[in-house]
């Protein structure tokens, strides 16, 4: 339970570096550079999946010593890429049929983003393979 919890707490400080990071992102491309919010979400979370990948297999779960961008990262980025398409999807539907600024509505959608990131990344996508688990 102690390393779960470090897991949590190490996943939650790369999340908020990960959030300030894509909020930054998003809101300079939607309100500043008057960008389409799906476009601007959408290239907020591929800046935010690359940033994410690496802290999370470097600092928070480590499945191996060597940073893997093929196979790990493919699984990765497929969870996110799923993550960031319901969010897309329930973000454009909120937004359509409330009008509610699209900032604020995706600020609502973070907490249950998060957990759905860390559940794919602890159990699927970086979960140490069956040799790192028992070397």
């Amino acid at each position: 339970m102690h390393k779960f919890r470090i897991e949590v707490t190490k996943f939650t400080f790369v999340g908020a570096a990960n959030f300030v990071l894509t909020f930054v992102v998003f809101t300079v491309m939607l309100k500043i550079l008057g960008i389409n919010y799906l476009l601007s979400l959408a290239t907020a979370w591929i800046v935010g999946i690359i940033f994410s990948y690496v802290f999370n297999f470097v600092w928070v779960f480590k499945p191996e010593q060597k940073i893997q961008f093929r196979a790990r990262f493919l699984k990765f980025f497929l969870a996110l890429l799923l993550s960031m398409a319901l969010n897309m999807l329930v973000l454009s539907y909120i937004v359509e049929r409330t009008d509610y600024d699209p900032l604020y509505v995706q600020c609502a959608l973070i907490p249950i983003i998060a957990i759905f990131n860390f559940s794919t990344a602890k159990y699927w996508s970086l979960r140490p393979s069956s040799d790192e688990k028992c070397g």
